[in-house]
């Protein structure tokens, strides 16, 4: 009887738990780091930033205002955010990274948000969404709300790939909706993708891919 009970209270702390780390994950870096920010102007600054996945922008903390969180001002205005080797754009609605010039590859995140205590798929909603909601945010330089009183978390992040077909920009995801936009090669390029077993959700894969799709297309 005192085994089961000592089940109980142990499977209730583990629930607990992943329930908390369900909630963290919230930043798109594990931790904030040196974040180098250029304007379209010439002007740039590093500090310490992360990428807030809830309200769909880059943030710093604001060690001259009791550590509050705030947005970069003037984002309208920002040509590129630098962090480490990686090379990311300013966007509400999700962080989207360049991965290669030419030809043009970027990845946008897409981030699937649920409603704190919802069961299952019940209360999702997208990115951007949730960013709605806080479009009064004219001022770019204003704080944003506490943490503890966030009533969102990050479920899962869709990879969403971005290339330049002509002088459009297309999206895709999945390996149909990229072999519709290469369908004069799509046999081709279906077995290419069956023999080299790409994974649509690893990004130097689907790179690789791109790059191949583009040296044969006709």
């Amino acid at each position: 009887m005192k085994t089961s009970i000592y089940l109980i209270i142990a499977s209730i702390f583990i629930s607990i738990g992943l329930r908390a780390q369900e909630q963290q994950k919230r930043f798109f870096f594990k931790n904030f780091q040196d974040t180098y920010v250029y304007y379209t102007d010439g002007r740039s600054f590093c500090i310490p930033a992360n990428y807030d996945l809830v309200k769909g922008s880059f943030v710093f903390i604001d060690k001259q205002d009791g550590d509050m969180l705030k947005l970069f001002g003037e984002q309208d205005k920002i040509s590129k955010i630098k962090i480490g080797e990686r090379i990311f754009l300013s966007s509400r609605f999700g962080p989207t990274e360049i991965v290669q010039t030419e030809p043009e590859f970027k990845v946008y995140y897409k981030p699937r948000l649920l409603d704190a205590g919802k069961a299952g798929g019940y209360g999702t909603t997208s990115n951007t969404s949730a960013t709605r909601s806080y479009s009064h945010l004219t001022s770019y330089g204003g704080s944003i709300k506490a943490l503890d009183k966030e009533t969102k978390y990050v479920h899962e992040i869709e990879k969403v790939y971005i290339i330049k077909r002509g002088n459009k920009e297309k999206r895709f995801s999945t390996p149909k909706q990229f072999l519709k936009l290469y369908s004069k090669n799509k046999k081709g390029l279906q077995e290419y993708i069956t023999k080299n077993q790409i994974d649509f959700n690893t990004i130097m894969q689907v790179l690789e891919l791109y790059n191949y799709a583009e040296k044969t297309v006709q």
